[in-house]
């Protein structure tokens, strides 16, 4: 759309790219900040809080359709102060409105978030994509623009009612309930995971069909008590994943989600917070199932994330876009016009057998690549020529416009590819996974930790204060290091973040941690979440951490830490246990793990981490440590060296007596 005239609003100073695509739009944006609720407050005004992030393809829509029409900015000028918040700046005014919005409606919210509400914080009307003129059901936001400013105008007393009902549900969400959780709590979250397989194409449920990695996590850490045909459906969903078009098959990575129950078509945006964990999750099945497929999807996403997300200095880009040149998937797909040109005869005869659904496009008269189950072979069989079809549409790809790249860095969702990272190098061996990882850690160690406090993000500099996730989120990291390569600066840095989490975020009342630090002082609610979303639940995380590192220190202050964690989960936990994957996974009770302590001379270092890396189950925590490193943990001091190779087996907190030979411990970790 042409305009005459050019505008620059107040978001021009902003780093982030989601709030810089809205800086010339004639809206008059604010970014969140005491100056918009001051003006709210001086001018009368009710404020209109606009919630999403640069990738995401229907707030690019409302964008285009509303934001930058002139009329429909004019009557947002008029009569509402504007707030454009980016959510993967600050999750926690998102997961605060996204429950109002919730609270208000009874829907499910999503992005774009739309929420009015009064200078003091508190919504009173909310929803999420709103069209120019009415449609889907959903009426036309000029209307709601208009309904919304005579509801202001006029029933100030009800909406005084409905904001004291809203913060009484806040006010009741994180009080403490002394409800115990099931004792076959993990069998019974099994059977529902189980039961709502999609038996033909794999996942969970029906379309739109999301990878849920902590689902798939649970059930691969228990996959001996699986019966056969749910052995069967587990493997099938990860193998439908790796075939279809829920994965970049040209370059690497996995998109969001798919639209239909297929798996074909994806949301084409790409997350680093999916593809760190579809990583881990490719490597457990790996372990589990011993398909060459899944070692290879995590190498090629690792590759893809090494080689585009990654930043000179360490950190990794936060997400791509879905759309390029305005329309979303152009990127990634293909005209039969252009497929004749880059192709040779025997290549295209061997890309419709094997990419082409049903003989025809799948996407707006384009090709989208998808291996359907019924092509499996034809694939395996022509692999040399796949692999030079994928050689040349990926040369030719990379002329085309990319997406946009949002290059901010998130502590949080970087840990989550360091993790992802280390697994693959645990399997592989190969030196690259752990030095991309490696640089991720000191870039955040450097630039994201001040020696007291750690920040969520990085632009040209470290902003705002972290929260839960990446306190979590990294100290987990610190660990997986520790187990790999025993560094005393590395596990003081671990102490030093979960004591600031516990100081800064413990809810000391009735347990849990708090998603925000006691130090984000512009909140109405500080949320306390138990539930898995697109990520683990930094409570899940966390209560993980603090057993680990009462395994490690024999500290018991860390196991009641952890346990008055869980306690304060169960409410939560007991309303849908399927949501609460990570939680039923970080707790020994329901998934017994195994610390297995190693110390070896330096030169058995390798050999010894390429053979116990490859036969630990799942659960299993194995530290490697140089048998020159003095730990500075008694506890782990205290395990003495015999020689050049000695391991201690701990099982429910008592550890076995020495064991000085190799094929003694591997049959010992078999059993």
């Amino acid at each position: 759309q042409n305009r005459s005239k050019c505008y620059m609003n107040k978001l021009k100073n902003e780093k982030s790219a989601y709030l810089q695509q809205h800086v010339e739009n004639p809206v008059n944006w604010y970014p969140w900040g005491e100056e918009a609720f001051a003006d709210a407050k001086k001018e009368g005004k009710p404020i209109l809080l606009s919630i999403g992030y640069s990738a995401c393809h229907w707030c690019h829509v409302m964008a285009h359709e509303s934001f930058e029409d002139e009329e429909t900015a004019e009557l947002m000028n008029k009569n509402f102060i504007n707030i454009k918040l980016d959510k993967e700046e600050r999750p926690d005014l998102d997961k605060i409105y996204q429950m109002a919005q919730t609270i208000i409606t009874g829907k499910s919210g999503g992005w774009p978030l739309t929420v009015f509400m009064t200078d003091d914080k508190f919504p009173f009307f909310a929803g999420t994509y709103f069209p120019p003129e009415a449609r889907y059901g959903l009426p036309a936001f000029k209307q709601i623009l208009e309904r919304v400013t005579e509801f202001f105008q006029n029933k100030q007393h009800e909406i005084k009612t409905q904001n004291a009902q809203i913060q009484n549900i806040f006010d009741n969400i994180n009080t403490h309930s002394d409800e115990l959780a099931e004792e076959n709590v993990n069998q019974s979250t099994i059977d529902l995971l189980v039961s709502s397989f999609d038996k033909v194409h794999g996942g969970f449920g029906s379309a739109p069909k999301f990878p849920r990695c902590t689902n798939l996590k649970l059930l691969l850490d228990n996959h001996q008590k699986l019966d056969e045909e749910s052995y069967y459906l587990l493997k099938l969903s990860i193998d439908r994943m790796c075939y279809s078009g829920i994965y970049d098959q040209i370059g690497g990575g996995f998109f969001r989600y798919s639209v239909d129950e297929l798996w074909m078509i994806p949301h084409f945006e790409k997350m680093l917070y999916d593809n760190g964990p579809l990583v881990s999750i490719m490597c457990d099945a790996y372990r589990v199932f011993g398909d060459e497929i899944y070692l290879k999807k995590a190498r090629e996403t690792c590759e893809w994330a090494i080689s585009d997300m990654q930043n000179d200095n360490g950190g990794f880009s936060s997400t791509i876009d879905a759309d390029s040149e305005g329309k979303e998937g152009k990127y990634y797909v293909w005209s039969d016009n252009e497929l004749n040109k880059i192709l040779n005869d025997n290549e295209l005869n061997v890309f419709r057998k094997v990419y082409i659904a049903y003989d025809k496009p799948n996407f707006e008269s384009n090709y989208h690549l998808h291996i359907m189950q019924s092509n499996i072979k034809e694939f395996n069989d022509n692999s040399s020529v796949i692999g030079d079809i994928l050689i040349k549409l990926k040369k030719h790809r990379s002329t085309r416009i990319p997406p946009g790249t949002d290059k901010k860095i998130l502590t949080s969702w970087n840990c989550l590819m360091i993790k992802g990272l280390l697994d693959t190098y645990k399997i592989t061996n190969e030196i690259k996974y752990f030095e991309s990882a490696s640089m991720s850690f000191e870039f955040i160690k450097n630039k994201l930790w001040d020696g007291d406090n750690l920040y969520a993000c990085f632009h040209e500099q470290p902003e705002f204060r972290a929260y839960l996730d990446d306190y979590a989120f990294l100290s987990n990291v610190c660990i997986e290091f520790l187990k790999l390569q025993w560094d005393p600066e590395v596990f003081t840095f671990l102490m030093k973040l979960v004591d600031t989490c516990e100081k800064n975020f413990l809810d000391k009342e009735n347990g849990g941690f708090f998603f925000s630090s006691i130090l984000n002082q512009d909140l109405i609610y500080r949320p306390k979440l138990y539930t898995d979303e697109s990520m683990p639940s930094g409570n899940s995380v966390m209560i993980d951490v603090l057993y680990k590192i009462f395994s490690i220190t024999g500290n018991i202050r860390y196991k009641e830490l952890a346990e008055s964690t869980f306690n304060s989960s169960t409410a939560s936990l007991k309303r849908s246990y399927e949501s609460h994957c990570n939680i039923i996974l970080s707790v020994p009770d329901y998934n017994p793990r195994r610390t297995i302590f190693i110390k070896c001379d330096k030169y058995k270092l390798k050999d010894v981490k390429e053979e116990v890396f490859n036969i630990a189950k799942l659960q299993d925590q194995v530290f490697i440590i140089d048998n020159n490193t003095k730990t500075g943990v008694k506890n782990v001091d205290a395990k003495i060296s015999k020689g050049e190779f000695t391991a201690y087996v701990c099982e429910d907190f008592v550890c076995s007596e020495p064991i000085i030979d190799i094929k003694q411990l591997a049959s010992k970790m078999r059993s």
